[in-house]
C-alpha cells in the first residue's frame, strides 16, 4: 500500500490525490461505537483505507481506490455526506439501523421534511456497472435526502445487486433507478423503502415511491425479500418503457397511500425467429396489506397465457388484504389485482422492447385477495372495491380466493375514453379494448356482493368450476338472469342490466361449484369437483354444450347437479357419476354411455327425448328416480355389458324394446306399439326368481331364474309382449312352441302364449300369442315340463391333457341324466359317457367329468343331451376349449364386434399364418354356418357375412393342418 504524502498550505495539513492499490478500503466516522471492520477512527488526511487507519468517508476511500479495488467497507456509524458512486466498487456497511441501530451504517442527509424539493441524494450512481462483476451496496441505512439512492439515468446499468439496504424518510424517493434502455440484471434483496415524501413532503412530480425503476427498456430485474411501507405514493413502481425477465417476490408491502406494486408494461423479449426466450414476469409470495389503493396495479402488460415459461405473466401465491377496519369511504376505485390497458400508448409506439404489447395473457393464480370494499356513499359516486379486474384478452384466473370484496371478479371492456364514478373500474389513460378468450376458472369466490361481473363485453368469458357464494341457481344467477352473483352490464349509455341467460349473458358461469371446500392441500383453492351444478340457461358457446362440461369435469363417483328443465343437449357419460336434480324432471336430449364398467345413477327423475345409446356402461334407476323415454325417444338394444338397471319408462306409440338388465345380466324386454301416443309403460328385470311358483291352467313349470315387471302407467291400450334371454342355458329355454309368455296374475301364473320365437336356444325371443290386456310380472314357462334348470356347463383346459367338464343345476324333474357328448368339428357328436342325473329335486346338484381327448391345439366342442324318464331329450348349450399347442395360429380380432349387416367384419391374427387354412364360422350349437379360405402369411382378412344371417351370437375360429385358433364370439346385430 502506498503511504500518504501532504502539502502544507496556509498552516493546514491536506490530503493529495493518490492511490492505493488494494482489493479492499475501509470508512470509518469518528466513533468506534459497534464497529466490526476497523480499529480506529476514520481520517481523510491520516487515513491509508486500512482497516487500522480508515478514511473517514465514502469519497476519500473512492478517490483512493484503483481498479484492484472491488469493496469499499464502511463501518458502523451515521455519515452526512453525498455519495457519488463513479467507480464499479461495491459499497458495504455493517448493517441496517432497522436491524441494529447501534451497530448500523447510516447516511443521514439531514433534511427536514418541507414542501420543497432539491435534487440531494444520497449515494448518486454515476457508473453503468460491469459486464464481468456485479456492484453491491449492502447493509446501510440511507435517510433523510430527497433520493436515498439515485442512479444518473443518462446510460444503461448492468450487474448491481442492492442487498440489506434500507432507504426510509427521503423527501422524493426512497430509491429512483433511472436507466436508459439495456438496463439489466439488477437485484434488490432485503430492501427496505419505508416512509418516504411523507407530509408535510409534497409528492409532486410523482414522488412518495419506495423503489421507483424508470426510463426505457429493463430486464433480468430481481426484487425479493423485501419491505415497501407507508410510502405516501407507492411501493414499488416499475415504470416507463417496459421490462422483461422480471420477479418480484416474497416481499410486504404495507400502508402504502398509493398502488403498493405498480408495473408498466411487462413482456417477454422475443428471439430472431419471434418466439419469446424470457419470461414476462414472475410475482410471487408476496404481502400486501392495508394498502388504501390498489394491491396490484398491473398496466399494459403482456403475457402468453400459460402458468410458466418463456413470454409468461404470472402472478402466483400473493397474499393481498385489507382488514376489517381499513376505511371503506374511498375516494377512487380500487382493486387487489387490477390487469389493466393504462397507459400502453405513452410506452414505444406498440410498446416494450418489441414493439408488441397487447395487454393480455395474465397468468393469476393461487392468490388471495380479501377486503376490498367501497361503503354506501362512495358506491353512489362508483367508486367500488374489486377483487380482480381484468382487461383485454387470454388472460387466466385459477384456484384464486377473493373473499369480502364488493366485486369478486370484473372483466371490462372500457368506452372509447375513460369514464369517471361508472360501474367500470375507472382509471386515467385507459384506453378500448375487447376482452377475448379469457379464463375464469376454480376460484373460491366468497362472501362478494357480485362474484362475477361483465361489463360492455362482446365476448364470452369462460367462468366455470368456481364457487360463487352459494349453491343455487336462484341465488347464483337470480331470478331471470338478473340481481344474481353473476351479473352482466351493457355498454356505456347507462350500462343497462343485461340477463346473465343466454344470449345476452356473457359469462360461462356454469359448472360452478356445490361448495366452498377446498379439496385439496395444494395451493392456492382447489375446488371440489365431486358435487358441480350445472345451469341449463347459463350462456355456453362453442361445441361442448353446459352439461357435458359438467359430466366431463365432476369427479369419478361424483354428482352432477341440473335445473328441473330441458336441456336441448346430447351427453356422453364415461365414468361413475349421479345425476340429479330437485323439483320437476330434468329433460335430456340424447344420453350416450360409453365406458366399460361405468354406472350413470339417477338420483332424480331423467327423461329423454332423442337417442338413448348403450354402448358400454350401465344406468341405474329406481321407482323414485325413473328413466323415462318421451315419445320421440329412440334408445339402442343394449348389450351384455350395457343396459338399464333399474325401471324405465317409454311414452309413445311406437314399439320398443326395452334394454334392460340387472348385475351382469342382460336380459331385454319388448312390447309392440300402442294405438295412441298418450301411452306409457314401465318395466323392469330382475335376475332372481319371483317369490311365487304357483301355476295355472295348462302351465307345468316357470322359470325360477329370472322375471321382469312390466306395468301400463297411462292409457288403456293393450300390446303383445316380447321377452329375450342372453344364455339359454341359464334361462332354462326348450327352443321350441311349448316355449310361453307367463304372466302373474297376483295369484298364479298363466300363460300368454308362445307367438312365435326368434334367435336360437342360446340366444333369442318368445312373444305373447296376442296382446296382453293386463300387466304385471312376466317370465318364461312351457307347457310341458321343464325337467332341468340347467344354470352352468363349462369346459376347462386342465393339466395333463385333461378337460374339465362341469354343470350344475337348479332342479330337476324326472331327469335320468345327461349324455356328455364331444365333437372334433361341431358337426358330428359321439357320446363319451352317461351321467345319471337326480330324478326330481328342487335342491341344487353340481356335476362333474373329466375327458381326456387326445388332442391338442386345435378346438374341442362340448354339449350336454338331457334326458327325461319318458326317453325324450334337450340339448344344452356348446362349450368349446383348446388344449394348448406349440403350432396355435395365436389371437383373433375382430372388427366391428358386434357387427350389423351392412358391416364387413375384418379379422385380425397376432401373428402371420404358416400355412393356409379355414375359417369356420360356427352357432352356439356347434354348426358349421359358412367357412372360406385364408391363404398362409396372412395376418388380415375380411369375414364375408351371409345376407340371411340372423342376428345373434356366434363363433369365428381359424382350423388348418398345422394351425388352430380359439374360438371367437362375433354378435350380429
Amino acid at each position: 500500500m502506498k503511504q500518504p504524502y501532504f502539502l502544507v498550505a496556509a498552516g493546514l495539513l491536506l490530503p493529495c490525490t493518490y492511490s492505493v492499490a488494494a482489493p479492499a478500503l475501509y470508512v470509518n466516522n469518528l466513533s468506534l461505537t459497534g464497529d466490526i471492520y476497523t480499529t480506529a477512527i476514520g481520517s481523510d488526511v491520516t487515513g491509508t483505507g486500512s482497516s487500522s487507519a480508515p478514511f473517514a468517508t465514502v469519497a476519500a476511500a473512492l478517490r483512493a481506490a484503483d481498479a484492484t479495488t472491488t469493496t469499499i467497507y464502511i463501518d458502523a456509524g451515521t455519515y452526512s455526506e453525498r455519495v457519488v458512486l463513479d467507480k464499479n466498487i461495491s459499497l458495504q456497511g455493517a448493517g441496517r439501523a432497522i436491524d441494529n441501530p447501534g451497530a448500523a451504517t447510516i447516511f443521514n442527509g439531514g433534511l427536514a421534511a418541507s414542501s420543497a424539493q432539491t435534487q440531494e441524494t444520497g449515494i448518486y450512481i454515476a457508473t453503468p456497472g460491469s459486464g464481468s462483476v456485479f456492484v453491491k451496496i449492502s447493509k446501510l441505512t440511507v435517510r433523510n435526502y430527497d433520493y436515498g439512492i439515485q442512479t444518473y439515468g443518462s446510460s444503461p446499468l448492468t450487474n448491481f445487486v442492492l442487498e440489506d439496504v434500507e432507504a426510509v424518510s427521503n423527501r422524493q424517493h426512497g430509491i429512483f433507478w433511472n436507466a436508459l434502455a439495456g438496463t439489466s440484471n439488477i437485484t434488490f434483496r432485503r430492501v427496505r423503502a419505508a416512509q418516504n415524501a411523507l407530509p408535510p413532503n409534497t409528492n409532486t412530480n410523482g414522488a412518495g415511491r419506495g423503489l421507483f425503476v424508470v426510463n426505457g427498456h429493463k430486464q433480468n430485474i430481481l426484487v425479493e425479500d423485501s419491505q415497501f411501507e407507508q410510502n405516501r405514493r407507492g411501493g414499488l413502481d416499475i415504470n416507463d418503457g417496459s421490462v422483461s425477465g422480471l420477479v418480484i417476490r416474497n416481499n410486504r408491502f404495507t400502508l402504502n397511500a398509493g398502488a403498493a406494486l405498480a408495473i408498466l408494461g411487462a413482456a417477454g423479449q422475443r428471439g430472431a425467429g419471434g418466439t419469446y426466450t424470457t419470461i414476462a414476469a414472475l410475482i410471487e409470495n408476496n404481502l400486501i396489506r392495508d394498502n388504501p389503493s390498489n394491491g396490484m396495479e398491473l398496466k399494459a402488460c403482456t403475457g402468453s397465457g400459460l402458468g410458466a415459461g418463456p413470454g409468461s405473466f404470472v402472478v402466483r401465491g400473493n397474499y393481498i388484504a385489507r382488514g376489517l377496519g381499513q376505511p371503506q369511504n374511498i375516494g377512487e376505485d380500487n382493486a387487489g389485482i387490477a390487469f389493466l390497458n393504462r397507459d400502453r400508448g405513452i410506452i414505444n409506439a406498440g410498446g416494450g422492447l418489441n414493439g408488441d404489447l397487447t395487454t393480455g395473457g395474465a397468468f393469476i393464480q393461487s392468490n388471495t385477495v380479501r377486503g376490498y370494499l367501497a361503503d354506501a356513499f362512495s358506491s353512489f359516486f362508483g367508486r367500488n372495491g374489486f377483487g380482480v379486474v381484468l382487461e383485454g384478452s387470454n388472460n387466466k384466473v385459477f384456484n384464486n380466493v377473493i373473499a369480502r370484496c364488493q366485486y369478486g371478479v370484473q372483466v371490462q371492456d372500457i368506452a372509447a375514453a375513460p369514464l369517471l364514478n361508472s360501474p367500470l373500474f375507472d382509471i386515467d389513460r385507459n384506453t378500448p379494448l375487447v376482452s377475448v378468450n379469457d379464463s375464469i376458472r376454480q376460484n373460491r369466490l366468497d362472501t362478494c356482493t357480485t362474484a362475477l361481473r361483465g361489463i360492455n363485453l362482446s365476448n364470452v368469458v369462460e367462468a366455470g368450476l368456481n364457487w360463487l357464494g352459494n349453491s343455487t341457481f336462484l341465488a347464483v344467477r337470480g331470478t331471470s338472469g338478473s340481481a344474481g352473483a353473476v351479473v352482466t352490464l351493457g355498454a356505456p349509455g347507462g350500462f343497462p342490466a343485461q340477463s346473465a341467460f343466454e344470449p345476452t349473458g356473457f359469462i360461462t358461469y356454469s359448472p360452478f361449484l356445490n361448495s366452498r371446500t377446498d379439496a385439496s392441500a395444494a395451493a392456492g383453492f382447489q375446488g371440489d369437483l365431486s358435487f358441480l351444478n350445472v345451469d341449463r340457461f347459463c350462456p355456453t358457446p362453442g361445441p361442448v354444450a353446459c352439461l357435458q362440461k359438467g359430466v366431463d369435469f365432476v369427479t369419478e363417483n361424483g354428482t352432477v347437479y341440473m335445473s328441473a328443465e330441458v336441456y336441448n343437449q346430447s351427453v356422453v357419460i364415461t365414468k361413475n357419476l349421479t345425476l340429479t336434480n330437485t323439483g320437476a324432471p330434468t329433460t335430456i336430449q340424447n344420453v350416450t354411455l360409453n365406458s366399460l364398467g361405468k354406472v350413470l345413477t339417477l338420483g332424480s327423475p331423467v327423461s329423454i327425448t332423442g337417442a338413448l345409446t348403450l354402448n358400454s356402461g350401465l344406468i341405474s334407476s329406481t321407482a323414485t328416480n325413473l328413466l323415462t323415454l318421451t315419445n320421440t325417444a329412440t334408445s339402442s338394444a343394449g348389450n351384455a355389458n350395457s343396459f338399464v338397471s333399474g325401471p324405465m319408462q317409454k311414452n309413445g306409440n311406437s314399439a320398443f324394446v326395452f334394454p334392460l338388465g340387472k348385475g351382469s345380466t342382460w336380459a331385454r324386454l319388448g312390447i309392440s306399439a300402442p294405438a295412441t301416443a298418450a301411452t306409457s309403460f314401465l318395466a323392469e328385470y330382475f335376475a332372481a326368481s319371483y317369490p311365487s311358483a304357483a301355476l295355472a291352467g295348462a302351465l307345468t313349470s316357470v322359470s325360477r331364474v329370472e322375471y321382469w315387471n312390466l306395468a301400463r302407467t297411462a292409457g288403456t291400450d293393450n300390446v303383445t309382449v316380447r321377452l329375450f334371454w342372453e344364455d339359454g342355458t341359464r334361462s332354462g329355454i326348450t327352443f321350441s312352441p311349448k316355449l310361453q309368455v307367463a304372466r302373474f296374475d297376483g295369484t298364479a301364473w298363466n300363460t300368454e302364449g308362445n307367438g312365435g320365437l326368434d334367435g336360437s336356444a342360446p340366444a333369442g325371443s318368445v312373444a305373447s300369442a296376442a296382446a296382453v290386456s293386463q300387466f304385471s310380472p312376466f317370465t318364461f314357462a312351457s307347457l310341458p315340463p321343464l325337467p332341468v334348470e340347467l344354470v352352468r356347463f363349462q369346459a376347462a383346459a386342465a393339466p395333463n391333457g385333461v378337460v374339465d367338464l362341469r354343470w350344475a343345476t337348479a332342479s330337476e324333474r324326472d331327469n335320468k341324466g345327461f349324455g356328455l357328448e364331444r365333437s372334433l368339428d361341431g358337426q358330428l357328436w359321439q357320446q363319451l359317457a352317461f351321467v345319471p342325473g337326480q330324478g326330481s329335486t328342487l335342491l341344487r346338484q353340481e356335476y362333474r367329468y373329466a375327458d381326456r381327448p387326445g388332442t391338442f391345439g386345435r378346438p374341442l366342442y362340448y354339449r350336454l343331451r338331457q334326458q327325461d324318464m319318458g326317453g325324450r331329450s334337450t340339448y344344452s348349450s356348446v362349450a368349446t376349449v383348446v388344449l394348448a399347442a406349440s403350432d396355435v395360429a395365436g389371437t383373433l380380432t375382430l372388427h366391428p364386434n358386434p357387427a350389423s349387416p351392412t358391416d364387413q367384419v375384418t379379422l385380425g391374427l397376432s401373428r402371420p399364418l404358416g400355412s393356409a387354412a379355414r375359417l369356420l364360422l360356427l352357432d352356439l350349437t356347434g354348426r358349421l354356418v359358412m367357412s372360406q379360405p385364408v391363404p398362409a402369411n396372412a395376418t388380415e382378412t375380411t369375414l364375408t357375412l351371409p345376407d340371411e344371417l340372423a342376428a345373434g351370437t356366434y363363433l369365428v375360429q381359424l382350423t388348418g393342418t398345422k394351425q388352430f385358433s380359439k374360438p371367437t364370439r362375433l354378435v350380429r346385430k
